[in-house]
């Protein structure tokens, strides 16, 4: 039978010293394709050549916290950097993705006395897909 709910599974992102993993702070992820077609070029023989290539981005949503060892605190203490990721949509699924995605801040904030949440978008490369077991490592 087909795995087809987001969750529960796990979000880590591996900086030098160990993972930080985002599973517990995060209410939405995904992988955003975006795909590009340059406008043709036309030869004199008749023949065009064109060329489409796709962006990736990792995106979701944070649920603020406000302890010291948040994931705001984290993405800013880390922004800029290239570092691997690993994304398993549900445990009990047969499919992880993994690559390497440039970390930048992320907002913090928002309404008073409310649980607020922000979004993040980080450009992603090097993407594969390979088969998930429980056993798997980052």
């Amino acid at each position: 039978m087909a795995t087809r709910t987001l969750g529960p599974g796990k979000l880590t992102i591996t900086d030098t010293g160990k993972g930080r993993d985002f599973s517990a702070e995060v209410t939405k992820v995904q992988l955003v394709a975006s795909n590009n077609t340059d406008d043709p070029i036309n030869f004199l023989d008749g023949s065009q050549d064109t060329s489409s290539s796709t962006d990736w981005t990792l995106e979701g949503t944070i649920v603020d916290n406000f302890d010291t060892d948040n994931l705001a605190n984290w993405c800013f203490d880390h922004s800029g950097q290239t570092l691997p990721f690993e994304w398993v949509p549900n445990n009990k699924g047969a499919t992880k993705w993994n690559g390497k995605v440039n970390i930048s801040p992320v907002s913090i904030g928002g309404d008073v006395k409310s649980k607020n949440s922000n979004d993040f978008s980080f450009p992603a490369t090097e993407l594969a897909h390979s088969a998930y077991t429980s056993s798997s490592e980052v």
